[in-house]
C-alpha cells in the first residue's frame, strides 16, 4: 500500500474517531498517537462500532487474534492493522 493510501486511511480514521467516538469531547486534543485505550475512547461498545466502520469503509474484517491492545493502541496502530489486512496476499 502506498504512503498516500496509508495517509487516506489515517485521515478517515481520525475523522471517524473525532466525530463518532469522541463526539466533540477531547476531539481537538486527538492526535495519531493519542492512547485510545488510556483515554477511554475505546470500550467494548465503541470498539464494536469501530470494527463495523472498518468493515464498511475499508472492507476489512479484523480477525479475533488481532483484537488486542497492541493493534488498537492509537490511530497509527489501527491504520497499520487496516493497511496490513488490505494488502494483497503474495
Amino acid at each position: 500500500m502506498t504512503s498516500d493510501a496509508r495517509t487516506t486511511v489515517l485521515d478517515k480514521l481520525t475523522e471517524y474517531t473525532k466525530t463518532e467516538l469522541l463526539g466533540g469531547q477531547q476531539a481537538d486534543d486527538l492526535t495519531s498517537t493519542t492512547p485510545l485505550l488510556e483515554w477511554g475512547v475505546l470500550n467494548s461498545l465503541q470498539t464494536a462500532r469501530l470494527l463495523a466502520y472498518l468493515r464498511e469503509e475499508f472492507g476489512v474484517r479484523v480477525p479475533p487474534a488481532r483484537l488486542n491492545g497492541h493493534h488498537f493502541r492509537d490511530l497509527e496502530s489501527i491504520t497499520d492493522l487496516v493497511t496490513s489486512l488490505r494488502a494483497p496476499a503474495n
